[in-house]
């Protein structure tokens, strides 16, 4: 009998030393609060290694650019702005939310013929896509920009490059055109390439002065 009581005191004795304290159930929870997000960060970098190089498909103008310009509208484009005189070819693009055209032009082209190229190929544009359509954003829906880039040909540093840009932003009613490859200030031009180049400058008034 004496040997039955002992065994259930051993008993009691072992189920009170295998339960767990305060201190230890909240060490317990801690971890398991660090751990678990470290695993599933963890997870979310293995992926992202493992899917490196692979596109993400998504749209990011959901409910936007509708209707949608197609690769159809783009040839018709190209197609006729090539026919036009005096252009040498024609790239069509459609780079995020933006139809882009850029033509590149005989170099012998002077700049209004230039200027009266790209507006025709504006008009182009304007018949086969129609600005309220395809280049009018409202308040609910976002529309295309458009960029139409006309030149000779392409050197910065050659004085006879002419370069012109057509836009059309979705939010604005108008276009804007440029001459880009001319500065909008002249003399504040002059102005900064004196003050990096001041023997130069000095040489320039002296040779306008004896003149």
């Amino acid at each position: 009998m004496s040997e039955i009581k002992k065994d259930t005191d051993l008993n009691k004795t072992v189920k009170k030393k295998r339960k767990l304290s305060k201190p230890a159930i909240f060490l317990i929870v801690g971890i398991i609060i660090i751990v678990v997000p470290c695993l599933i960060f963890g997870g979310i970098l293995l992926s992202s290694a493992m899917n490196t190089g692979t596109p993400i498909f998504g749209d990011r103008y959901e409910g936007d650019l509708d209707p949608a310009i197609t690769s159809e509208d783009m040839s018709k484009i190209k197609g006729e702005i090539e026919a036009l005189e005096g252009v040498e070819s024609v790239d069509v693009v459609l780079p995020s939310g933006q139809l882009r055209v850029n033509i590149n032009t005989d170099d012998s082209l002077s700049k209004d013929e230039i200027k009266e190229l790209i507006n025709s190929a504006y008009e182009i544009v304007k018949t086969d896509l129609p600005l309220e359509t395809y280049f009018t954003s409202s308040d609910t829906k976002k529309m295309y920009d458009l960029a139409i880039n006309a030149y000779n040909f392409i050197n910065a540093e050659d004085d006879g490059m002419i370069y012109y840009e057509l836009t059309k932003n979705a939010m604005s009613e108008n276009e804007i055109i440029q001459l880009v490859s001319e500065p909008l200030n002249p003399e504040l031009v002059e102005e900064i390439e004196a003050a990096q180049n001041p023997e130069t400058a000095e040489d320039t008034a002296n040779e306008e002065a004896s003149e």
